[in-house]
């Protein structure tokens, strides 16, 4: 927790992107208010530090507490455990969400994180369930950086940055950023992506490392039903092109859920040859979109695909690090399947959910994805 520094919804200052907080700690910790020479001394910090030192796990952390748990070892705690083994003192890794403009409206998403996603829930009259502790509480945002000279005082620590969105390559205040960063540091980059708007002219001026993860649920249609706003083969052509240069690490993640547990073998299938260096397994907040939606009577189709998929995985040329994370996600998902009781008002919520959005996107899952749409229909 020394070396985390992410400005994240309503410009509110933590350790990490999955750190999780209520309204007291996000009244205390807001950029305007802290000093960021020193924000890692103050005591919520410090609690956390010492709570973990005991194997205690805060609230905050119970994303990584819930990974853990399932034997994964992509968690943001493990991984930055990793990362920051060749940090001095005083380096940091700057996570920052300059804006949430994005040109896609990805099912899973939610308002804080994307103006599209945002306009939908709107025209469909659709509420977030606040929580206690949460990371995306807040669904009107506000983005106040017109520039980032706020961040002059830390910049020689900055020894890598991870830029979030909206979609990075297409909100102006991410590009703006971009612009900062290649002025002010020397800092890698590791940047979170659809996709869809790569900016190769800037990956190929700078001589700096530079990571993209690829967010990538299924492939073909969809991938463009899951992540609307997707045209597969020009997001397939991108990540492709992505690979080729020299000085670019390529990356995926998937976020699991309803919409997907069908499709992952094929996206699985699609990077297995030539596996990226890392390939993470997000989960889901909401319970409406995870497997006790699906009825009983449709999950062994899933459950055979994905164990069709472990058996896949086990006889892969992976690295056994990245195999064995791959194996428990999937492995977690086919357990979950088989113990799950059916939550009916779940799978309520979860058709409403469909219902609304198709009808405000203007789409229909049964075109897109007619196997998950069957358990609605």
């Amino acid at each position: 927790m020394d070396h985390g520094l992410a400005i994240a919804y309503q410009e509110t200052v933590k350790p990490c992107c999955t750190w999780q907080f209520d309204e007291n700690y996000k009244s205390t910790h807001q950029l305007e208010r802290v000093n960021l020479v020193t924000w890692h001394k103050n005591k919520d910090i410090q609690h956390a530090k010492h709570l973990l030192s005991q194997d205690i796990w805060p609230k905050n952390c119970s994303f990584c507490q819930e990974s853990e748990t399932q034997g994964r070892s992509d968690s943001m705690r493990l991984n930055a455990a990793s990362s920051y083994a060749a940090y001095g003192n005083d380096d940091i890794t700057l996570e920052i969400r300059p804006g949430s403009v994005c040109n896609f409206a990805c099912q899973t998403c939610w308002p804080a994180a994307s103006s599209r996603v945002s306009e939908y829930y709107r025209q469909a009259q659709i509420k977030l369930e606040k929580k206690e502790y949460s990371s995306s509480v807040d669904t009107n945002q506000k983005f106040n950086f017109n520039n980032f000279d706020f961040l002059q005082p830390i910049s020689h620590r900055i020894k890598s940055v991870v830029l979030l969105g909206g979609e990075p390559f297409y909100d102006k205040n991410c590009l703006a950023f971009l612009d900062w960063w290649h002025n002010n540091t020397n800092s890698e980059l590791m940047v979170f992506t659809n996709g869809s708007n790569i900016k190769f002219d800037l990956l190929e001026k700078t001589k700096n490392k530079i990571t993209l993860v690829f967010s990538l649920d299924a492939i073909g249609k969809p991938a463009e039903y899951i992540r609307f706003g997707t045209e597969w083969n020009q997001v397939c052509s991108n990540f492709n092109k992505s690979r080729q240069l020299e000085n670019v690490d390529v990356r995926v993640n998937i976020t699991q859920s309803v919409y997907n547990y069908y499709y992952l073998d094929k996206l699985i299938e699609l990077l297995i040859d030539d596996w990226p260096s890392l390939v993470t397994f997000g989960m889901v907040y909401e319970p409406h979109f995870n497997e006790s939606v699906i009825p009983k009577t449709h999950r062994q189709p899933v459950i055979a695909k994905l164990e069709k998929l472990v058996d896949k995985l086990d006889k892969a040329n992976i690295e056994e690090n990245q195999k064995h994370n791959a194996v428990n996600a999937i492995a977690t998902t086919i357990g979950n399947l088989k113990q799950f009781e059916f939550d009916e008002n779940n799978w309520k919520k979860f058709k409403d959910f469909v219902t609304k959005m198709d009808h405000v996107k203007g789409i229909d899952i049964r075109q897109y994805c007619p196997e998950v749409a069957t358990y609605i229909y």
